[in-house]
C-alpha cells in the first residue's frame, strides 16, 4: 500500500513540474536595432535553408509529450549553421528564427563595410549550405498625407465611401462576423473611441525601432475603414465591424504623427508568417515594394492554405514596387481615384478599384480625419470580402475579386442575399471552368 502511495506522489510530482516546464514564457525575438537603420539597408541580406529539425523531438527524448517549443525557438543544427556562415563570410547575425510555414531557417545578416555586397552575396548564392540569399527590401505604405480636417463633427453622412454602397442594406445581411482578419501594417489605437474592443490581437515586431504602438496613424486608419465601431454615438462605421481583427505591426512610421511608412522584409516576413500560423481567414497588406523571393513564398504558402491576400497596386510600376499586388492569387486593389501607370496585366492578375480617396476614418488620439490612398482602397477591400465571407465561407479569391469587381455599381448592395450570392458564385464557377478549359 506504501509502495503504490509514493509511486502515486511521484507521478504525481512528475507531472507538476512538466505543466510548470510548459507554461514557461516563450523567448523573445533577439532583434539588432541595426535591422532598422535606413543608412545600413544596402548591407543587410536575408539567407534562408530547409531546416528539418525545425520542432523535431530526438528519439528517445524523456516526456516527449509535454516537449515545448518557444514560438521562436530555432533547432541547435540550424544555428550552427547560421554561426558557421557568419565566421566563413565574416559577417555578422543581426537575427535569425525558424519559419515554420515553409520548414526553413532565416538569418538576417550585416556584410562588414570592407566587403564588396555583390561578391558576397555572389559567393553566399553559391555555398551548398544555403537556399536563398537576397538583399532585404524596403517597402512603403500606399497613402499620401491628409489635407486639413474639413469639418469639426464627423457623422456617418460624411462617408460617401460607403453610403454609394448602402452599407446598412449590407449590414442587415452580414457584418463580417467570425471572420478573421489580419492587418500587416503600423500600429493602432486600440483606445480610440471607434476601435476600443475591435482589435482582438495585437503583436508588434517593431519595438526595437518604434516602441509605441498606439499613436500610429496609418495601422489606425485601416482599421477604422474596416472596423469602426457601428451605432457607439461616435464618429464613423466601419465596413466588416464584427470581424476578429489581428494587428501585427511589421511597419513604423518615417516622421512620428505622420501616415508615410516604412517595412522591410525581415518584419514582413515575420508578419506574415504569424498570419498564417494564426489562421487568418483575410491577410490585408496595404503596401508595396520590389519582388522579394522570401515574402514570395510566404504568400505562396497563404494562398495554398485558403487565405485571402489583399495587397495594394503601385501607383506605377518598378523595380521597387508592384509586389506583392501582382503576386499570383492575390487581389491587387486600387483607389478609384487614382492614375495609375501599369503595363498591361498578366492573366494570374486580380485587379480590383474601391474607394480610396478622401476617405474619412479613424486617426490616433481619438480624432478623425480624410486621408487618400491605394491604401485604404484596399482596406475597403478587406472588409467587403469579410461580408462575403461570412455569407460563404468556401470563396475563393478569384471568385470574391469577381463579385468584388461590382463594388461601384449603385446594385452592388444587392449581391449580399443569399439568392443572388449563390447565383454570382455558380456564374463566377461557370467562367473559370470556361477560362481553364480555354
Amino acid at each position: 500500500m506504501l509502495f503504490k502511495l509514493l509511486k502515486i506522489i511521484i507521478v504525481y510530482l512528475s507531472m507538476s513540474c512538466l505543466v510548470v516546464l510548459s507554461a514557461k514564457a516563450e523567448p523573445a525575438l533577439s532583434v539588432d536595432p541595426k535591422i532598422f537603420d535606413s543608412e545600413q539597408a544596402d548591407r543587410i541580406i536575408l539567407v534562408t535553408y530547409a531546416d528539418k529539425h525545425i520542432d523535431r523531438v530526438s528519439v528517445g527524448a524523456v516526456n516527449q509529450t509535454y516537449r515545448r517549443r518557444g514560438e521562436y525557438s530555432s533547432s541547435s543544427w540550424s544555428k550552427r549553421i547560421a554561426a558557421s556562415i557568419e565566421a566563413d563570410y565574416k559577417l555578422k547575425i543581426l537575427s535569425q528564427w525558424p519559419i515554420k510555414e515553409i520548414g526553413e531557417h532565416c538569418v538576417v545578416y550585416l556584410i562588414d563595410e570592407d566587403q564588396p555586397i555583390a561578391d558576397v552575396i555572389e559567393a553566399l548564392a553559391k555555398d551548398e549550405r544555403i537556399g536563398n540569399v537576397q538583399s532585404i527590401s524596403t517597402f512603403r505604405v500606399m497613402t499620401k498625407s491628409p489635407e486639413v480636417e474639413k469639418f469639426s463633427d464627423p457623422y456617418y453622412r460624411l462617408q460617401t465611401n460607403i453610403q454609394s454602397m448602402n452599407l446598412v442594406e449590407i449590414h442587415g445581411q452580414t457584418t463580417g462576423k467570425n471572420v478573421v482578419i489580419a492587418i500587416v501594417d503600423t500600429g493602432v489605437d486600440i483606445n480610440h473611441p471607434d476601435l476600443e474592443g475591435q482589435v482582438r490581437q495585437v503583436k508588434d515586431f517593431v519595438s526595437q525601432k518604434s516602441n509605441d504602438f498606439s499613436i500610429d496613424p496609418h495601422g489606425t486608419a485601416i482599421i477604422g475603414v474596416i472596423a469602426a465601431k457601428p451605432n457607439n454615438g461616435h464618429g464613423i462605421v466601419g465596413i466588416a465591424p464584427d470581424s476578429h481583427i489581428i494587428a501585427l505591426k511589421a511597419c513604423w512610421s518615417i516622421k512620428p504623427g505622420r501616415m508615410e511608412a516604412i517595412c522591410n522584409s525581415f518584419t514582413l516576413a515575420l508578419a506574415i508568417d504569424t498570419a498564417i500560423r494564426m489562421k487568418a481567414d483575410i491577410l490585408n497588406l496595404s503596401l508595396t515594394g520590389p519582388y522579394d523571393p522570401l515574402l514570395a513564398k510566404l504568400i505562396d504558402k497563404a494562398v495554398q492554405k485558403g487565405m485571402i491576400v489583399i495587397a495594394s497596386q503601385a501607383d506605377r510600376e518598378d523595380k521597387k514596387s508592384g509586389f506583392p499586388a501582382k503576386q499570383p492569387g492575390v487581389i491587387g486593389v486600387k483607389s478609384n481615384g487614382s492614375i495609375t501607370i501599369l503595363p498591361s496585366l498578366e492573366p494570374h492578375d486580380l485587379v480590383i478599384s474601391a474607394p480610396g480617396d478622401e476617405i474619412l476614418t479613424t486617426l490616433p488620439n481619438g480624432t478623425y480625419n480624410y486621408v487618400s490612398g491605394n491604401s485604404f482602397a484596399t482596406a475597403h477591400v478587406s472588409g467587403l470580402a469579410a461580408l462575403l465571407l461570412q455569407l460563404e465561407r468556401k470563396l475563393t479569391n478569384l471568385e470574391i475579386s469577381k463579385l468584388l469587381e461590382k463594388v461601384n455599381e449603385p446594385t452592388f448592395y444587392q449581391l449580399f442575399s443569399a439568392e443572388q450570392l449563390n447565383r454570382m458564385v455558380n456564374m463566377t464557377s461557370e467562367s473559370n471552368k470556361y477560362h481553364t478549359k480555354s
